[in-house]
């Protein structure tokens, strides 16, 4: 028998399949990361060119970002739960849980910003850019420290 076939996990093994090395939370994190970095490209450029059309893509790249929250939240939620069995929350994957958390209602602030701008028909103004860079900063904080503790990156 060729031990390539014998040594194949089972592909209907429901937790191998979400704990394995890469398990889901790497792999869902990326499309609010994404969505929330394409929003930020599209409002600097509809405020740079004056072009509404690129806001409206931008405010959709926004609400994407905040509609796919809850499930990266629920897969690092998991992550911790099956892959550390429970451990204490600390050092790293505490500050990684309040980056990621502030990340979060950083976006949700700003598509609930944005939404009342586009409903009085208004521009962001230099507060709302602000904001948005500090999520930026944010994302990519919690980014580095998550790579940190899926052994990605090098402590």
């Amino acid at each position: 028998m060729n031990l390539l076939f014998a040594a194949a996990p089972n592909p209907f093994d429901v937790k191998a399949a979400l704990l394995a090395g890469h398990a889901q939370h790497p792999v869902i994190i990326h499309f609010p990361i994404a969505l929330f970095i394409a929003s930020v490209v599209f409002e600097v450029l509809a405020a740079w060119r004056k072009q509404p059309v690129l806001a409206t893509v931008a405010y959709y790249n926004l609400l994407g970002a905040a509609l796919t929250i809850p499930f990266a939240i629920a897969t690092g939620l998991g992550a911790w739960h099956w892959q550390l069995e429970g451990a204490t929350i600390k050092g790293n994957l505490r500050l990684h849980m309040i980056c990621a958390l502030t990340s979060a209602l950083l976006i949700f602030f700003l598509t609930w910003r944005r939404s009342r701008l586009r409903a009085k028909d208004d521009s962001p103004r230099a507060g709302y850019f602000a904001v948005m860079a500090l999520g930026l900063m944010m994302i990519t904080l919690t980014g580095h420290i998550g790579g940190i503790l899926s052994g990605v990156e090098t402590p």
